[in-house]
């Protein structure tokens, strides 16, 4: 099987490909890895990941650069199918618009924009809630029959690092949330392509466990 990371300018690059390297070294899954933006390795590729770093409208521009980058990704995820993961900014590209410096459109996979979090309320200890929402934080699952969730138990504490968050009516496409000020979708998930707004590589075993769920998944 191939795994493929898109290299669009954009993400931890080499963290996120050490931690899919260690999920299937521990698992002896059989995939072979490529970080590229070589659309032709792309179209060949059986397993899709998209991470993200920084803005998304720098995100986007990054794959718009890339000539054919999103009409090839368009085909091999919404009309061929492939598993796709879309990590932190690479989970909010899917959907419509993002209001983040402006209005920038998305891939219009899923259903929604993306907004600003609402640091309304305190915390635990009484503190403000701080923007940008960084650290670990327990999840919510909702749909605990998804594949994805496999030896992963409620309130299970991930790593975030984000300013915004998505917004969207769509609820039958929220997979768990988390609560920083207010509920923030944390997986998304529809057919065959799932998006997380923490960072699985940076979350350790727990991180790795989902990673080995999505790489086993067979939607």
């Amino acid at each position: 099987m191939k795994l493929v990371i898109i290299d669009y300018g954009s993400g931890n690059l080499r963290s996120v490909e050490n931690a899919f390297k260690k999920s299937i070294s521990d698992n002896n899954l059989k995939f072979s890895i490529e970080v590229t933006k070589n659309l032709k390795l792309l179209m060949e590729s059986d397993f899709i990941v998209l991470p993200g770093v920084g803005s998304f409208p720098d995100c986007k521009e990054g794959l718009k650069k890339i000539k054919g980058l999103i009409e090839v990704l368009n085909d091999k995820v919404i009309n061929r199918g492939c598993p796709f993961l879309g990590i932190c900014v690479g989970m909010q590209l899917l959907v419509d618009y993002s209001y983040e410096k402006g209005k920038t459109s998305g891939l219009s996979w899923l259903e929604g924009s993306i907004e600003k979090i609402n640091n309304i309320g305190l915390d635990y200890l009484g503190r403000k809630f701080k923007i940008p929402h960084m650290g670990w934080n327990n999840l919510q699952i909702i749909k605990k029959t998804h594949p994805i969730f496999k030896n992963i138990i409620e309130n299970e504490h991930f790593y975030f690092v984000h300013s915004y968050y998505l917004n969207t009516l769509q609820i039958d496409q929220i997979m768990a949330e988390t609560f920083y000020g207010h509920k923030i979708p944390a997986i998304i998930a529809k057919d065959n392509y799932v998006g997380v707004q923490f960072h699985p590589e940076k979350s350790g075993l727990v991180g790795q466990k989902f990673i080995t769920n999505w790489l086993k998944w067979k939607p």
